[in-house]
């Protein structure tokens, strides 16, 4: 190849597959050198403030457009640059379509993903490939991360609120994470999907499973407690049901108390970047404002709880932050996805597909026609 060829990799989610995407342990262990890395702050992310989670595209609920879609449940684009320094130096982008409505009038999955690794210097393209499965597993691997570095030594049980993919994921990085699990018991509205989760996992996962019928019996006396539930309608987990000490974690939304969240430890995947959300959300109009953790934000706003007792993942990761997770303190572990976790995966799914001669190589030039 000369040195003015362009040529970059395609690899598809058959390639990413043989690529070892799939390999939770190793996953929550880039998770886990990502996090170091945001930590100490070898980062940047888009927007402004270079800590924005993504550029959105809402549509308008009524175009007035012929052919323009009309903004429905989870309907948008978005997309997620980023640079990762550390051994990695590189850039990265996360571009995905989303439509609740996929599975049952398309046949798809509800988000469609693709990732793209640039060189940081020259900007060439390095690699475009398939990230549904990439994406599920770096948000299940962040979660069993907080779990590594949260929950009690001694976490005996665990409980899982919603028995969708995203759930298989987290639940089994946290069983991963976390060797001391014997039990874990699954609530979804669905019984039958509940029973499918735990006949599935259980095989695979060599772990005791159990389907539980009401909610509150997922989060009572549980050690841990994840919770993936999508729809408009999120359940409310009272304080009194959350045992001393569990960590509750959580790879989107939760309704808590206010007094939880006023004596629990309270850790985000990124502080900053939750800011950000903030910020951003507030220059929307009001109908379309969506602020992830807004109950929190108020609370520190009002000086109910102090920005400075709020610690991030990566701040525990990199040894700057500590807290003791063998305490009866609850923990709080809140996540958004960051694109610096879907850089991480994929420059290491990246190597991998090099080194096992995976995947397609596609020529963009041989020779440039503008220099």
């Amino acid at each position: 190849m000369s040195s003015s060829q362009l040529v970059f990799k395609f690899l598809s989610q058959k390639d990413m597959i043989a690529a070892g995407v799939t390999d939770m342990e190793h996953c929550i262990d880039m998770m886990d050198e990502a996090f170091t890395l945001l930590g100490k702050g070898d980062y940047v992310m888009g927007g402004s403030t270079r800590n924005s989670h993504g550029q959105r595209i809402w549509f308008p609920k009524e175009p007035e457009f012929e052919g323009m879609p009309k903004g429905g449940p989870d309907q948008r684009f978005m997309s997620l640059p980023g640079y990762l320094g550390g051994r990695f130096k590189v850039c990265g982008n996360k571009w995905y379509g989303s439509n609740l409505n996929n599975p049952k009038k398309h046949g798809l999955p509800r988000s469609i993903l693709t990732m793209t690794l640039n060189d940081a210097e020259t900007a060439r393209p390095l690699a475009i490939m398939e990230a549904n499965v990439l994406s599920g597993m770096r948000t299940g691997a962040v979660i069993g991360l907080s779990a590594r570095y949260l929950a009690r030594d001694d976490s005996e049980t665990l409980g899982v609120i919603a028995a969708g993919p995203i759930s298989k994921f987290c639940t089994t990085a946290i069983v991963k994470a976390l060797p001391s699990l014997k039990n874990v018991v699954v609530f979804d509205i669905n019984a039958e999907a509940a029973k499918r989760f735990c006949e599935d996992l259980s095989v695979k996962l060599n772990i005791d499973f159990s389907p539980v019928t009401k909610f509150e019996d997922a989060v009572k006396g549980q050690d841990v407690i994840t919770s993936a539930i999508s729809g408009d309608h999120t359940p409310l987990f009272e304080d009194k049901w959350l045992k001393e000490g569990s960590l509750l974690t959580l790879p989107g939304r939760a309704n808590v108390e206010d007094n939880y969240l006023r004596n629990a430890y309270i850790v985000p995947d990124s502080w900053e970047m939750q800011k950000t959300y903030k910020i951003e959300g507030l220059m929307l109009p009001e109908d379309e404002r969506t602020i992830p953790h807004i109950q929190l934000h108020n609370l520190v706003d009002s000086g109910e709880i102090k920005e400075s007792d709020i610690q991030d993942l990566g701040k525990i990761a990199a040894g700057l932050a500590s807290l003791d997770k063998n305490s009866d303190k609850k923990k709080y572990f809140i996540s958004n996805g960051m694109i610096l976790q879907d850089i991480a995966w994929a420059m290491t799914m990246y190597e991998s597909a090099v080194e096992k001669g995976l995947g397609q190589d596609l020529v963009m030039w041989d020779k440039p026609y503008l220099v």
